[in-house]
């Protein structure tokens, strides 16, 4: 039978209101815990004074202190290494004067054990309470960059939040003149603190209410109650001391269903009202915090709906928070696949393993793909992993998912730069073989056949040797300076430079040479024009392009320098009269992937790589290179320097 004691009723609904409410707070409570005890990401705070006043558990973990040993310290923490703490201590300095960098800072940590960990941090600035500027450090360990699950597992987060409730329960009764029929102490001692009246039986409620706003409300509300409604408001009650109540109003009826009067209970929510600014402030810094990540935070419950749809999602995906939330995740990333390998079947089959958890195997797994931006309708790569954050009775999926688009490219490109090389020192080696063969087979010739052979045939065999060993010098030397140069060994340092008294120093060993095939080598250029070179780079440059002239210059044939000057550079030309090459061969000569070999008039053999070093000599001085031929018509060699200018 159901029970119409007024009293009885009300306090079945404070039974269910104070369920209801603690329910909804350990949900709260329960929520915060399990996100901070699902991600690894380590996260600080420190105050405008540099204190440290709040640490995660990943944060401890990750460096192997305890909470007690790092909070309310200020710089030098015990995680800063104590050689080397300038590069820390100006981050510090640059967050303080809010001056971080969106990238934030790579720097270098200290575990507890001594061992160095490399960190990237990544500060937020954010106001706390009474106005007073915090920064938030989402600190992630980069020791392991090239291992992507070790990067991506750095893009995980926390905010703890701690909610106490207390009630009071006040409970009075009033007569239809307003007067107590009855109260209880805890209303006795509402009423003290809020309007400083001594309540008695009998005693008119509303003379007791020394707030006219106050007085006011409740008349209105009891007299709905005296016409037979049942009403439940919040109010806010004190004059000098201030309270929220949840105020519930109904008639007291007799035994002929008549109104005799009303009964209120009524409960201090002042603490819940503070719990819930608490909440809301808490869910604000929440997402606040969320939203300073980089990396996308995506979170979908168990009915595959989107809940959380970070700032870092947008700008990997270019899709808005208020397009995504509350919406599919298989419709969202069937719409974000590109549309050679959509398929929602497949999409739908990996949700529902997730949310059932009957592929636990994926979970926290490195995940490779590709999306389609939703504007501009670019490519791009991620690395995505899925772990679920269990609640009480229920569980919510959290992805993050990492733009990659770079790190593909890089890898690519290094592959491709890996490529060349071990083509390059493929093809050196080939090079070097004929050369040492040679000197293999002569050298054996002669041992074992000295005596046997004539003057003739020694001299053709040292002529060939000398041509050996000559190649096998300029292959090696150019192989060797290439080397250094991309090793960065080689020193830039240019200066003003007289380009015919550096151009005759360079070439004056090469005369011998030119002089055996009757070749003139002619200075077309003015005796007063300057360069701003490096003098090794610019003589090694000239004597390679001079030597390769020689080579396929034919007897009593000329090879003419010339330098000409504009405001912002000098032109150098290198031109002989040989046997010129093809369109198809220039195109190749400075191609690191195709080196290729000549054989010279005097049937000299050369390679392409002697060019390489000129064209990296060339661009590390700010110039150009590049090489015009008519076949049978000689080729011209042309290349940049620039002229000196306090610029």
């Amino acid at each position: 039978m159901k029970n119409n004691n007024p009293e009885t009723r009300l306090k079945d609904l404070e039974l269910e209101m104070n369920a209801e409410l603690e329910g909804s707070i350990k949900r709260e409570m329960l929520f915060r815990q399990a996100i901070e005890n699902s991600l690894p990401s380590g996260i600080a705070v420190i105050d405008e004074t540099g204190k440290q006043v709040y640490v995660n558990q990943s944060f401890c973990k990750m460096f192997g202190w305890e909470k007690d040993e790092l909070l309310d310290k200020h710089p030098p923490y015990k995680y800063w290494p104590k050689d080397n703490l300038e590069p820390i201590m100006e981050a510090l300095q640059k967050t303080l004067n809010n001056e971080a960098t969106k990238e934030g800072f790579d720097l270098e940590f200290c575990h507890k054990n001594g061992d160095l960990i490399h960190v990237n941090v990544v500060v937020s600035p954010f106001m706390q309470e009474n106005d007073k500027p915090h920064f938030l450090a989402n600190v992630i360990d980069i020791s392991g960059r090239k291992k992507d699950e070790e990067e991506l597992k750095r893009s995980q987060l926390l905010l703890m939040s701690s909610i106490e409730s207390q009630k009071d329960t006040i409970i009075f009764s009033l007569d239809l003149n307003y007067h107590y029929l009855y109260f209880n102490k805890a209303h006795a001692d509402a009423m003290k603190f809020a309007y400083n009246s001594d309540v008695k039986t009998g005693e008119s409620f509303l003379d007791c209410v020394t707030k006219d706003a106050d007085r006011k409300s409740l008349k209105e509300n009891i007299d709905r109650s005296l016409r037979g409604e049942s009403i439940s408001i919040i109010q806010l009650f004190g004059k000098n001391n201030i309270d929220y109540y949840e105020v519930f109003f109904n008639p007291i009826v007799d035994e002929k269903n008549g109104i005799i009067g009303c009964a209120s209970l009524a409960k201090n929510i002042s603490e819940r009202k503070q719990a819930e600014k608490t909440v809301r402030d808490s869910e604000t810094k929440f997402k606040e915090i969320i939203n300073q990540i980089y990396d996308g935070i995506i979170v979908f419950d168990e009915q595959e709906k989107i809940v959380i749809w970070n700032n870092g999602a947008e700008q990997i995906s270019e899709l808005n928070a208020e397009d995504t939330l509350n919406k599919s995740i298989v419709d969202i990333q069937y719409q974000l696949l590109p549309p050679v390998i959509r398929d929602k079947a497949a999409i739908e089959k990996a949700i529902t393993g997730f949310v059932t958890q009957q592929t636990p195997d994926r979970f926290n797994q490195i995940i490779d793909s590709e999306i389609i931006t939703s504007k501009s309708k670019n490519l791009r790569n991620i690395q995505s992993i899925v772990f679920p954050i269990s609640l009480e009775g229920y569980h919510l999926f959290c992805t993050v998912i990492r733009d990659s688009t770079e790190i593909k490219r890089y890898e690519k490109e290094l592959l491709r730069i890996s490529a060349e090389k071990d083509k390059f020192y493929s093809t050196i080696a080939q090079y070097l073989y004929n050369p040492f063969n040679v000197f293999q087979s002569y050298t054996k010739l002669m041992v074992e056949e000295l005596d046997s052979l004539s003057i003739k045939e020694i001299q053709r065999m040292v002529v060939e040797m000398s041509k050996s060993a000559t190649n096998l010098y300029s292959l090696l030397d150019n192989m060797l300076q290439w080397t250094k140069m991309n090793q960065g060994k080689i020193a830039f340092s240019p200066q003003i430079l007289n380009f015919n008294n550096t151009c005759h120093d360079a070439i004056s060993i090469l005369k011998p040479i030119a002089d055996s095939k009757n070749i003139t080598i002619n200075f077309l250029s003015p005796q007063d024009i300057s360069v701003f070179a490096d003098i090794y780079m610019l003589k090694t440059i000239i004597r390679n392009l001079v030597t390769n002239a020689i080579k396929f210059t034919g007897t009593d044939g000329h090879i003419d320098i010339s330098a000409v000057k504009t405001p912002s550079d000098v032109t150098i030309s290198v031109r002989d009269n040989g046997t010129g090459i093809t369109s198809d061969y220039i195109a190749k000569l400075f191609d690191l992937s195709h080196i290729n070999t000549a054989m010279g008039e005097a049937e000299e053999k050369g390679t392409t790589l002697g060019l390489f070093l000129c064209k990296e000599f060339v661009e590390k001085s700010g110039g150009k290179i590049w090489a015009e031929s008519v076949k049978g018509k000689g080729c011209e060699f042309k290349f940049t320097l620039p002229v000196f200018s306090e610029k």
